[in-house]
This record gives structure tokens, sequence and C-alpha cells, in this order.
């Protein structure tokens, strides 16, 4: 369990200082409720704030929003880029009085008001299945999860008395033979694929409780260039144009001044060849996801270096449910949060690599579409 911790340093004259020490998230509401006590100007120092992801956006919107009704002055300092970023993405800074005490960083017009509610009066999806069966779409995060896939679907047509067909697939939206997940019933899609099917009026039911995707910039060590602003149009290598990693290591270079659109991509279809055509000196920079890079051999590491790293907490992969079949959501969530408390779903659950199922904040669906509008929407 994460700490958190508040210090208050006040005095009669000037602003009354809150130094915020730890990880904001959930776990750290009843901490951070406190800070709606406060009656006279402030500071919020978030010079020891290690992380914030979306659960602690959340409270501190709320938080900065009746601070901001009550004609209360609250200004911040100490924000490290990544936390000035999140800031300005999910409209924080409209509630503080000194916009410019964050780092400088590139402004970015996002779209947050998009959510997953606001998004359901888009078009059905395409020719829905049949009602004697449902078709349950599949993106595969690794082929080895496929056993675990089959077990799941096999389990959910017992508990729920539903015929099911699962149509697992590995990579983009449509593969071979198989449908359009347009047109399934129920997706479970990469953070890419998911911004789709939002558009597509699909809903987001659940994330997995498991890591997010985040982006890792690197360059060869013998680089001397260790900024993004040493380069005046270098060749970016990636997997896929459709990869979520690829769009948050665009918003890395973005927010750190460096213009991503002077940048030159080469999609290559594949993470490890990215960095075998990195080390070979056919590019200057590689976006990989952080799980393959820090799945890559000790000696193919000491041979990289990192740029840059997102820590947003917000790019999940996710199962989405068709408009059409809106009126099941109750009981597909309820069944794909039991398998937790049961000992054959927790088997599941681990051929899956995932501890359990929980339903998206609108935060990180908020978040996760604005970057998707800015770079494809």
């Amino acid at each position: 369990m994460t700490t958190f911790e508040i210090i208050t340093q006040s005095s009669a004259d000037d602003p009354a200082i809150y130094r915020l020490r730890g990880v904001i998230d959930a776990a750290a509401k009843s901490h951070m409720d406190s800070l709606l006590a406060i009656n006279k100007s402030a500071i919020l120092d978030f010079t020891e704030v290690s992380r914030i992801n979306s659960m602690g956006l959340a409270i501190l919107l709320n938080i900065l929003k009746q601070l901001h009704g009550n004609r209360l002055p609250i200004a911040v300092e100490g924000m490290n880029r990544m936390t000035a970023m999140l800031f300005k993405m999910t409209g924080l800074n409209q509630y503080l009085t000194n916009h410019a005490a964050a780092p400088e960083v590139a402004h970015v017009t996002l779209n947050t008001a998009t959510t997953a509610s606001s998004m359901q009066n888009s078009p059905s999806p395409k020719t829905p299945s049949r009602n004697d069966h449902w078709r349950f779409s599949v993106s595969l995060q690794e082929r080895t999860q496929l056993e675990g896939w089959y077990f799941l679907n096999t389990h959910l047509q017992k508990k729920w008395g539903r015929s099911i067909r699962l149509e697992p697939h590995f990579g983009a939206l449509e593969q071979g033979d198989t449908a359009p997940s347009d047109s399934a019933d129920i997706v479970f899609a990469s953070p890419f694929a998911v911004c789709e099917l939002i558009q597509m009026g699909f809903s987001p039911l659940l994330v997995p409780c498991a890591n997010p995707e985040e982006a890792v910039v690197i360059c060869r060590k013998n680089d001397e260039r260790t900024t993004f602003s040493q380069f005046s149009r270098p060749k970016v290598i990636t997997d896929r144009m459709d990869s979520y990693a690829y769009l948050l290591g665009r918003l890395l270079m973005d927010e750190s001044g460096f213009s991503s659109d002077s940048a030159n991509y080469l999609f290559v279809g594949n993470d490890i060849k990215s960095v075998q055509m990195l080390l070979r000196s056919m590019g200057d920079i590689a976006i990989l996801p952080r799980q393959t890079f820090y799945g890559l051999s000790s000696i193919t590491q000491d041979e990289l270096k990192v740029m840059d790293e997102s820590q947003t907490d917000f790019a999940y992969h996710a199962l989405c449910l068709s408009s059409h079949r809106r009126s099941d959501a109750t009981a597909i969530i309820n069944l794909f949060i039991s398998l937790q408390d049961e000992i054959k779903g927790q088997e599941i659950l681990r051929g899956l690599g995932i501890r359990g199922w929980r339903e998206p904040a609108s935060e990180e669906i908020n978040m996760l579409t604005a970057v998707y509008q800015k770079y494809v929407g």
C-alpha cells in the first residue's frame, strides 16, 4: 500500500504551503480531502510527489474546483514535466493562479470533455450478431494468453448460459477471415483500438488490473545527442501507427518542446525489429512500449539509452460493449469482476496474466481519447 502525507507550513500573513509527499491515487483521498479545509491563499508543493494516477487527478480536480468556487487563490510549485502535462490535459490549470509555475511545455489543445457516456450517441456498430450467440473479439497482448482466453470464454458460457464465440487475433483490429471487431458484441482491445471503438458507439466497461501501456523513447548509447531539440529531422523507428506507445512517444516529444510533426517516422511492424534497426544505425530514435524495453536483455539495454519515458497511467487495454448490447452491461461487468472471488476464476486470471478487472474512471477515458484525438482524431 502506497503512503501519502501532507505537511503544512503556515503563517498569519503568507500563503499557507502544503507539501504533498508520495503517490496521489485513490488511497490518498482521505489525506487529500483535508485540503478542502483551506480558507486562505495557498501553495501546493508537488516537489516530493512521485506519481499521480488518473484517480488522483480526479480527486485533485474535485478539490481545486471547490476551492476555486470559494474564490481562494491556489498556486502550485515543484511539478515535474509529467505532472504538468497531466494537469494541462485534464484542465486542472484553469483552477490555479499561476499556470506558469509549471515547467515550460509545448502548448497542446486537447478535448478532455469527451467521455464514454458522451459518445454513446455515436453511430451504431455494423451488423450485430444473431441473438442466439455473442461474438467476443479479443486482441491478444501476448500469444501465450490464447489458452487463458479460451478458458475464460468457456467459463463465461457456463456461468451466463449464453453461447459466446471467441474470435482471438493478434495485432490489428482485423485479421484474416475474422470479421471486424466493430461488428462484434464484446471486444477486448488495445488502447488505440478502444478509441476507435468508442467513436463507433462502443462503451468501455472494464480494464484489467495490470500495468498500463507506457512508452519509452530511446536512442543509441554512443549517440552524443541527449535531447530531442538536438535533432533537426530525426528518423523515428516504431512498431505501427496504430500503437498507443507511438502516440505517447509523440506526446513526450511535443511536451518537451520539440514538435513531433518534424520527425520522419518509419513503421516496421515489430518492436524487436525497431530495436535491431536502431542498433544498426538505420534510424536515430525508437519508440517502444515500456514492457518491451525493460524485457530486453541487459546486454541490449546497455547499448541503448532512455531519452524519455511516459508515466501517464491511463492507457489500458479495455473490454468494450457494443451499443446494441448495452442492456447487458451490468451482467457482463459482474461476471468479469466476480472472477477474482472464485477459485476457477483466479486460475483463469493467472493464465491471462492479470489480477482481476475494474471499471475505468471517466478521467482515464478522457485522457485516452484526448491523446488519440490530437494525433489521429
